[in-house]
């Protein structure tokens, strides 16, 4: 799809031989509220909780957005996450809060059945026993609706660590399917297949996610009537 896809493959298969990979089952579930402001704002509130198979439970998140759309095909967020998380000894880490603040520029085309989508994401993520890290994310969505309101989709996601080193940092795969249940609300699930390289000791690990989405506020777009004419 894009050369840097095969770029990161290498890495990714590099990266096996240099470090010894921790490897766990873990499930990702979380909840969204959204509420329409205007007709191009959207705000958001979002709880995440993540835990592990071998380790646990591994982290709380808290997220605020603020979704700005230019028109059907682009869009920008910004966030900000608070992240509780708990220290696993086998990645040599400890109990951390950490903080982040970003901006993702998102691309969508539609058709009656299928949507391609890229997301380019830069954040900002602090750590209290080292420097910020700033990660840029890439990734590339497709998804086809196979019966009305029900969209199997893949992705993949490329992230590269900015600060305070430039290198390739890890790979995700994703299969999912989202599901428009209810007027106002979206379901999803998903697996992921999460793969670190460049660092000490790499994750490699299978995830289960479970989402869902609820709609409080919809503004709705009136029609314009004819004007009169004399």
């Amino acid at each position: 799809m894009r050369v840097h896809l095969v770029i990161a493959f290498v890495l990714c298969t590099a990266s096996t031989a240099a470090a010894q990979a921790v490897s766990d089952s873990k499930l990702w579930l979380s909840g969204t509220g959204e509420a329409d402001l205007t007709h191009m704002l959207r705000a958001g509130a979002s709880l995440e909780l993540r835990n592990g198979a071998d380790s646990g439970y591994d982290q709380t998140r808290v997220g605020l957005e603020l979704g700005i759309k230019l028109n059907k095909y682009f869009g920008f967020d910004v966030f900000y996450v608070l992240m509780l998380r708990d220290g696993d000894p086998r990645l040599g880490t400890v109990d951390e809060t950490r903080h982040r603040i970003g901006v993702d520029a998102n691309q969508r085309f539609d058709t009656d059945r299928l949507t391609i989508g890229n997301r380019i994401r830069l954040h900002n993520t602090t750590y209290e026993l080292d420097s910020d890290h700033v990660h840029l994310r890439d990734k590339v969505h497709v998804g086809y609706e196979v019966v009305e309101h029900v969209t199997p989709y893949v992705a993949l996601e490329l992230i590269y660590l900015l600060s305070p080193k430039s290198e390739y940092r890890e790979t995700r795969f994703y299969v999912g399917v989202d599901w428009h249940a209810m007027k106002r609300l979206d379901l999803g699930a998903f697996f992921l297949r999460q793969v670190e390289t460049n660092v000490q000791m790499p994750e490699h690990n299978n995830i289960i996610g479970l989402e869902a989405t609820y709609l409080f506020r919809r503004v709705k777009k009136h029609k314009i009537e004819p004007a009169d004419h004399d």
